[in-house]
């Protein structure tokens, strides 16, 4: 890495809430799906500690969480608020390049970070960003206060990485953008996560990933015919659509 010391932020609702907010699988499977952002935030914790990173998770409720990592209480208010306020509380407890991630990316590893990292040093007054397929983006590091920049986001939007970025270079910062990187925001999304040979299916363990592959199958089979059905040791009902998310 280029210069130490950096921080990453773990901006997050928890396991249990992200859950609530996404909803990617029935109810019957709460507990594979809660284990799933479990996973995916142990994965961006030992990311930024591979990377050397101060690591500071932001989130409303009080986590279990290793002893090296410090944790701050989410304050209330809209998205761009909360995340303007955990920004600014990160930087105060540790000056010096900030990055920024959330916990539905499960393909988070050191190495995205150590590149955000270098990429920051590598002209003055920059901003990296990690973009997301699906307009939004997976990764943002800083080396200043953004705060005022945030509120000129429309978030969970499809123009979401290019409203920032936008932004980000009114306010007269280069932006660097890094390869894309898939998050989970559909049953889309985490089908082909167990379908494809991501690093982030190690960081899940097998018998999770066993367990999330079973009820996929079992989502699938209810489309089927009897005859072309196949056996499972799980069935579970079919859930209609992906409810809204959670005001945030």
């Amino acid at each position: 890495m280029a210069f130490t010391p950096a921080t990453l932020l773990v901006f997050t609702l928890g396991p249990s809430r992200e859950r609530e907010r996404r909803r990617l699988l029935p109810a019957s499977a709460a507990a594979e799906e809660q284990a799933l952002y479990a996973g995916c935030l142990g994965a961006a914790l030992e990311a930024g500690l591979e990377a050397g990173c101060s690591v500071v998770v932001s989130t409303p409720e009080r986590l279990a969480l290793p002893p090296r990592i410090v944790q701050h209480r989410q304050p209330n208010g809209d998205f761009a608020a909360r995340l303007g306020q955990a920004m600014t509380r990160a930087r105060q407890a540790y000056p010096g390049p900030l990055v920024v991630v959330g916990t539905d990316v499960p393909g988070l590893l050191a190495a995205h970070l150590e590149t955000a990292l270098d990429a920051l040093t590598g002209g003055p007054r920059r901003a990296v960003l990690g973009p997301s397929p699906d307009g939004g983006f997976y990764l943002l590091a800083i080396d200043e206060p953004i705060p005022e920049l945030l509120a000129q986001v429309r978030w969970s939007h499809p123009r979401t990485q290019a409203d920032l970025a936008g932004a980000l270079r009114r306010a007269g910062f280069e932006v660097v953008l890094l390869p894309p990187l898939r998050d989970l925001d559909r049953r889309s999304d985490l089908e082909r996560l167990l379908a494809g040979r991501s690093p982030a299916l190690g960081t899940l363990g097998r018998s999770l990933v066993a367990r999330l592959a079973t009820v996929l199958a079992a989502l699938k089979a209810v489309f089927l015919g009897p005859a072309e059905r196949p056996r499972l040791l799980l069935e579970v009902p079919l859930l209609p659509g992906r409810a809204p998310p959670l005001p945030r």
